[in-house]
């Protein structure tokens, strides 16, 4: 089977080995140990311009999450510099005496590590004490390193041709692939950390893909020829990567006209779609699907809003970011910045952990594919319990880089916008009065005399958007019945309010406490209960519950 062939999209460099790539900025910065340089390649405009010079010894770069530092490593040294200025004088020095050969930069900033491999050990740097960690000897001619999110594992690639996995709590290691071509610096394909990629440089430059989920570990060839000497590579999408070669940065894209996601990238409210079927005037309709799982009605939507985000489809347009925008009507837009807390399949720990997922100035990650999460699509769980209590419409706007100006189409484009109708309010419940033979019942009053039929002036109410009320009746032993009830169902021609009702009498005729064969209904104490639901949902399910309300009174007649 053939393989795609790398496309050059920047040359004129000494000796590149190695890269990180800044998503915000659709920027790749690229080491060059042949002149000692640091080079910024902008990836959509193919431009190169050195941006940090007077390196000894260069051999890689790693960003830190906060987006404001560099780690630089050169001849036995770890640098952080402040990435507005990436020039060796800006650097502070966090470890020296790492050794002459070290090459690849594994950083797990969440725990406070740097890992770097060379003359035979992988070491581990504290980047805020600088104390340095022997982890493991052994490990000849070693070129790259790779660590897991979780901080677990390190992968070490060796010109033996092995890639090893370290546990590095307990300091052991495996063997995960063998008899490979001088495998180097080394990458995850996305975020589920189960497909490594690696170039090697013999017979002919290739790009190689190690797949951690078969038993043993696979590995194919995914890439190729590549331009003289390829060392390191950047994942920009598991369908487009950039090869940094000797003299060379070339791009490789994968699924060009083979896949492309489609459909509308807000793809519903939970368990709701959001389309203009099942959202109609802001309301939540799945009744017309009578097989579907999630019966609702004319349901307006209030709590915490699961946002299901077409991630593919995200990708295939060209986004790495998206916000979330709410207008309320008649009110001004509100960016979203709220986190939520997902699971994902960790698999070097076989297990889910728990991610969250905190924006930056509103600016939400897709997620990588690949990643395997328990809620796939979710993209956002949005607290709407701030929102008027009105039609608010919501926006997904899409963007390459962490920067307005790199917006992808806009949020009123088809597909990436709903209206729902909120409504935090609740329901009511309570019973007003009992009324026996036109006089009223005092509660846990006693009724020894007069008929056995009974009124009951109720209030069972929401200020717009009741589903149902019931009134029952218990006594005895497990013995109970219904007084009265009622359900927006019957009110359906009514249109989209239903506020059910407010000082009301029920029911007509007077509700009969004689039960046949049953003397304790009319020779007991009695409980009456209310309880009254709204017809608000999160997409998900029912948000309040039922509003409640009894009375007890004895029967002895």
């Amino acid at each position: 089977m053939s393989v795609p062939t790398p496309t050059t999209v920047v040359t004129g460099f000494a000796d590149a080995v190695g890269c990180a790539y800044r998503r915000d900025l659709d920027q790749l910065l690229v080491v060059d140990c042949g002149n000692n340089t640091i080079a910024s390649v902008i990836v959509h405009t193919h431009t190169k311009t050195v941006v940090g010079t007077g390196y000894s010894g260069i051999s890689d770069i790693a960003l830190s999450s906060d987006g404001l530092h560099a780690y630089v490593t050169e001849t036995g040294r770890l640098l952080r510099l402040p990435l507005t200025n990436l020039n060796r004088a800006a650097a502070a020095v966090i470890a020296s005496g790492l050794g002459t050969n070290i090459d690849q930069l594994g950083l797990d900033e969440a725990r406070g590590f740097a890992y770097v491999v060379g003359d035979g050990s992988l070491k581990r740097i504290n980047i805020w004490t600088s104390a340095v960690d022997i982890i493991t000897t052994g490990l000849s001619v070693t070129r790259g390193v790779l660590v897991t999110a979780d901080g677990r594992f390190a992968y070490v690639s060796r010109d033996s041709g092995h890639i090893v996995r370290i546990d590095l709590l307990t300091h052991t290691s495996t063997v995960v692939a063998s008899g490979l071509s001088g495998p180097r610096h080394m990458a995850f394909t996305d975020g589920s950390e189960s497909v490594i990629l690696f170039p090697v440089p013999n017979p002919a430059g290739r790009v190689m893909k190690l797949d951690l989920t078969t038993t043993p570990p696979s590995v194919s060839e995914i890439a190729g020829p590549t331009a003289p000497h390829p060392y390191a590579l950047a994942v920009l999408s598991p369908e487009h990567i950039l090869i940094v070669c000797a003299t060379e940065v070339s791009e490789v894209s994968f699924t060009s006209g083979v896949y492309s996601a489609a459909g509308p990238i807000l793809l519903g409210i939970g368990f709701v779609p959001a389309d203009s079927t099942h959202i109609s005037g802001g309301y939540a309709d799945t009744s017309m699907d009578p097989s579907y799982f999630f019966q609702v009605r004319r349901c307006p939507f209030g709590g915490t809003l699961p946002l299901m985000i077409n991630h593919d489809g995200a990708r295939n347009h060209g986004a790495n970011f998206y916000q979330i925008v709410v207008t309320p009507s008649g009110g001004s837009p509100h960016l979203v910045t709220q986190a939520y807390t997902d699971y994902r399949w960790s698999a070097a720990l076989n297990r889910f952990e728990a991610v969250v997922t905190s924006p930056t100035n509103g600016y939400y990650p897709v997620r990588a594919a690949g990643a395997i999460w328990l809620n796939h699509w979710l993209g956002m769980l949005f607290d709407s319990t701030g929102q008027p209590n009105v039609l608010n419409t919501i926006q997904v706007k899409l963007f390459a880089s962490q920067n307005a100006a790199s917006e992808i189409g806009h949020g009123t484009d088809s597909g990436r916008s709903a209206t729902l109708m909120i409504d935090n309010t609740l329901p009511l419940a309570k019973i007003n009065r009992i009324v026996h033979d036109g006089a009223d019942v005092n509660t846990c009053g006693i009724v020894n005399s007069g008929s056995t039929n009974f009124t009951f002036d109720i209030t069972a109410s929401a200020p717009r958007h009741l589903l149902a009320w019931s009134l029952n009746a218990y006594w005895g032993d497990n013995k109970s019945a219904p007084v009265a009830s009622d359900n927006y169902s019957a009110h359906l021609g009514g249109g989209l309010v239903w506020t059910g009702i407010s000082g009301s009498v029920v029911p007509t005729p007077a509700w009969n406490a004689s039960v046949p064969k049953d003397p304790t209904s009319t020779h007991c104490g009695h409980l009456f209960a209310l309880a009254a639901w709204d017809r608000v949902i999160n997409g998900w399910s029912y948000v309040h519950g039922p509003a409640t309300y009894h009375k007890t009174i004895t029967i002895m007649l």
